[in-house]
């Protein structure tokens, strides 16, 4: 569907402004075809720091043009400015006091370009967002947060289950260009150290982005399960308000559903830890089933290979604000423009909209 990077553009929405005082540089890049911890990577090289002085908001597509907000401890803005890397362009860089967290986002503005949609179909396709806008899009991670070989979660499912064998099995035959010299280095440690200690090779930042993908797969798990009724809330559900994003229990779910149905609330979903706050009724025996079937205890996500997943709850939808939808100058093709809350996926919003017009029984891909 994008055939180009400039088919797929994203920006994000920083949630403050730096400070202009502090030892830490915020950063804005433009970046072409390049993942966030690949741009990081090749920055970290060309200033000589460790990436582990890199704060980031948020992980962007690679095969896109984004433009997001980077942070640096111990690089002067002006430095930062002289970066000269292909495809990655500084914006502007200023002072701040902290360290950029993942999270520290307001959202995302994207525009996309869907180049296989007959002009003649636009009509149907703004039917369809228009019921997007006013429903919610389903808040599932999208398959990128799983890797390129669809494996990121059960990687990180071995790393909670302490299956040392099976994250060795799934690294060493792993995309050469993902982890090679991850996968390389593990390899030399196996001659003269026992496999526990091996898995502490993998970098700090991988294993938590393991251990991310299977708590997002288990999200996925249980958003499937309450489909198509995302705004359904059921008893004992922690519902959230999408103004603040506060939680609260769900004692009776006929009472609050009039606010879910205006969207001021929708209910929620586990992004598992342990200072996860939990459901009870019905909503907790859904979570605790999946956990069940799955074969890991709660108490397991506490601390894993040094690694805290503290957890939170995640809506089941998200809100989407609908800039523009028309055809492109060419014979195929529509023009998207639509910002998503922190955490939302493009790609989830293109996969509804192209279920919705398969749907209708008159366009198939």
């Amino acid at each position: 569907m994008f055939k180009e990077p400039e088919d797929f553009i994203v920006e994000e929405l920083p949630l403050y402004e730096p400070s202009g005082t502090g030892t830490h540089t915020y950063f804005a890049i433009r970046k072409r075809n390049f993942g966030t911890l690949e741009a990081i990577n090749r920055i970290a090289r060309e200033l000589q720091v460790s990436t582990r002085n890199f704060g980031y908001a948020g992980l962007k597509d690679k095969y896109a043009v984004t433009i997001q907000v980077l942070s640096v401890d111990g690089v002067a803005p002006e430095q930062v400015l002289e970066i000269e890397q292909r495809d990655i362009e500084v914006l502007w860089a200023e002072r701040h006091a902290h360290k950029l967290r993942v999270g520290h986002l307001r959202g995302n503005r994207f525009a996309l370009m869907l180049r296989d949609i007959p002009h003649d179909r636009l009509s149907l396709v703004k039917t369809v967002m228009a019921g997007l806008v006013t429903e919610g899009v389903p808040n599932r991670f999208g398959a990128q947060r799983f890797g390129r070989k669809n494996d990121s979660h059960l990687i990180g499912k071995a790393l909670l289950k302490a299956e040392w064998e099976t994250v060795l099995n799934y690294m060493l035959t792993a995309d050469p260009l993902q982890v090679d010299d991850v996968a390389r280095r593990m390899r030399r440690e196996l001659a003269r150290k026992p496999v526990d200690r091996v898995i502490t090779t993998i970098p700090h930042r991988l294993r938590k982005l393991y251990l991310s993908a299977y708590q997002a797969h288990l999200f996925n798990s249980i958003l499937e399960k309450r489909m198509p009724h995302l705004g359904k809330l059921i008893e004992g559900d922690i519902a959230v308000k999408h103004s603040n994003g506060a939680p609260f229990l769900v004692p009776n779910p006929t009472i609050e559903q009039p606010r879910a149905d205006t969207f001021e609330i929708s209910p929620s979903g586990p992004i598992f830890g342990y200072k996860m706050r939990m459901p009870t009724g019905d909503a907790l025996t859904l979570e605790t089933s999946l956990l069940t079937d799955e074969g890991v205890r709660f108490e397991q996500f506490r601390k894993v290979v040094g690694i805290r997943l503290p957890g939170t709850r995640r809506p089941l939808r998200m809100p989407i604000q609908l800039h523009e939808v028309s055809a492109t100058d060419s014979d195929l093709g529509v023009r998207l423009r639509f910002t998503l809350p922190a955490g939302g996926y493009a790609t989830v919003v293109v996969e509804e909209l192209l279920a919705g017009i398969q749907s209708s029984g008159r366009v198939r891909f």
